[in-house]
């Protein structure tokens, strides 16, 4: 499976903000995506989301003013690697109020 990996630079804000805000829009975000069926697992220890559904499975992990995003993609999803980097820039410039996303 092809690979998608990419860090965001979100200043100011802490790993608790950060996977909050992000664990309760997460599904609203996945449900405007073409992706069918998905779970998610939600570790707030460790302030990671976990989500698998048919076509990729990532892992978002969320640190102090960053987070990181690692999935693996299905050859029918690796094609769309760019649709997803815009997907989720817009998703978190309009959910934190940013002007330009920072990798």
């Amino acid at each position: 499976m092809p690979s998608y990996s990419r860090r965001v630079k979100i200043p100011g804000k802490t790993s608790t903000e950060l996977y909050e805000a992000i664990s309760k829009d997460i599904e609203r975000f996945l449900g405007k995506a073409p992706i069918g069926r998905f779970e998610i697992d939600r570790d707030p220890e460790k302030k990671e989301l976990r989500i698998k559904s048919a076509i990729f499975s990532a892992t978002l992990a969320c640190s102090d003013a960053q987070m990181e995003v690692n999935a693996q993609l299905s050859l029918l999803a690796a094609p769309f690697r760019s649709k997803l980097d815009d997907g989720i820039t817009s998703w978190l410039e309009k959910k934190f109020s940013l002007d330009r996303i920072r990798t």
